[in-house]
């Protein structure tokens, strides 16, 4: 009887994955400075819907202006 074994993460999945990590942290904290989703996602060349699912804009805290 064969046993079960647990797959393993390829290498590249878990660098995608972190990439995928800091690429929602740079977009965290160009939303919380005040920059709009419709220019983040500009930028990124996507639509404004991808930017909205990425980042939960009800937990983001903006920073006071100045």
């Amino acid at each position: 009887m064969a046993a079960k074994r647990k797959a393993r993460k390829a290498k590249g999945d878990s660098i995608a994955e972190g990439l995928e990590a800091i690429k929602r942290l740079l977009i965290l904290q160009l939303i919380t400075s005040g920059v709009k989703g419709r220019d983040v996602a500009s930028a990124l060349g996507v639509h404004e819907s991808v930017v909205s699912r990425l980042i939960a804009k009800r937990k983001v805290r903006r920073s006071p202006k100045k």
